[in-house]
């Protein structure tokens, strides 16, 4: 195939390229070109900024693809102009969207466990940012809004959680694994314990790569993850084995912990009141979910963590020994209670 990515020199993009490249493709990356892989000359770049819709269609008119992928459509305004410059000269748009699309009140998860991809009507939404609501999440909403109602080129809206694994840009997996790798306890806030699904960067780059090759999937709104459901104590109990440590959560309400003034904005990464699940059994259908155990592909993140990251610390690390002493103080006073009860 002729391929677009739009992105594609970061995370998950970086790796689809690469496997794309493997199996013979052809790729094009709409990029500025700041950042260059190992694969950059063997890919045709254009260069040029997202965020500047008219040299985006300008670099890109008239340029055939048999399928174009967004990773970088954070505004209705991206897609909207993918659709106008790519309109009759693209087999598929997959625009890489986020189960955050269903945070902030579009979806009980108390009620609904698991939820599926109908489980909100995006046409009672409009295209303003609700205060207090994440901008990502709301932003991604508004790109689905405008695709499904506007967008005139054959397409698939692909949502996925949480994506962890090496090089994460977000530092959600380098908060965990840091805190392993120094074999002391992790704190939680206590009422955050809902499950979750989460996804390996490598299985999320492959698994579009499925989508492409599945002509059915045009049309469709899927959403991708891995098919174990995590608890946070074994979330823990998984990066503190690969880290070569015993985990051990402690759970410390909340009152309590702002209560320290360093650690008044400590809030664990991943961790939420409900259980957040949401249902892959279309995407296992239609697609045929592949993807790695979770428990090796743990171990690879942290072996690649501890051996190759040379980045800063993670957030909120250089107030370790607060949360060491406060989980310290924690277990001692619940330690006296349960033998005066």
């Amino acid at each position: 195939m002729d391929v677009l990515v739009i992105g594609g020199t970061g995370y998950m993009g970086k790796l689809m390229v690469e496997r794309l490249l493997a199996r013979g493709d052809r790729v094009t990356i709409f990029t500025r070109g700041t950042t260059r892989p190992h694969w950059w000359n063997r890919v045709s770049h254009v260069a040029g900024d997202r965020n500047n819709p008219d040299e985006f269609r300008a670099k890109l008119s008239g340029m055939s693809f048999d399928a174009a992928v967004d990773t970088q459509a954070y505004r209705w305004e991206d897609v909207s102009s993918a659709a106008d410059t790519l309109r009759g000269n693209v087999g598929r748009y997959l625009l890489v969207s986020t189960s955050s699309v269903y945070l902030d009140g579009p979806v009980d998860f108390f009620r609904h466990c698991p939820y599926d991809e109908s489980a909100v009507d995006w046409t009672s939404l409009d295209y303003s940012y609700p205060e207090g609501e994440d901008t990502y999440a709301v932003g991604k909403r508004h790109c689905e809004k405008w695709l499904l109602e506007n967008g005139d080129i054959p397409n698939t809206i692909v949502r996925i959680p949480a994506v962890m694994g090496p090089e994460d840009p977000t530092g959600r997996m380098w908060w965990w694994v840091q805190r392993a790798l120094d074999g002391g306890p992790v704190i939680v806030a206590d009422g955050m314990r809902g499950a979750f699904r989460t996804f390996f960067s490598h299985d999320a780059a492959s698994n579009f790569i499925r989508v492409l090759d599945t002509p059915k999937t045009i049309g469709g709104i899927y959403f991708m993850g891995m098919p174990e459901i995590l608890s946070i104590e074994r979330w823990a109990e998984l990066i503190w084995a690969a880290a070569g440590h015993r985990s051990q959560v402690v759970y410390v309400p909340q009152e309590v912990i702002s209560r320290n003034h360093e650690l008044r904005d400590y809030a664990a990464p991943l961790t939420r009141r409900a259980a957040n699940i949401h249902d892959l059994s279309r995407a296992q259908r239609d697609i045929g979910i592949v993807t790695t155990p979770v428990a090796e592909w743990v171990q690879t993140t942290v072996d690649w963590y501890r051996d190759n990251y040379s980045g800063p610390t993670s957030e909120g690390y250089q107030l370790r020994a607060n949360e060491l002493a406060l989980a310290e103080a924690w277990q001692a006073r619940m330690r006296e209670l349960v033998a005066r009860f």
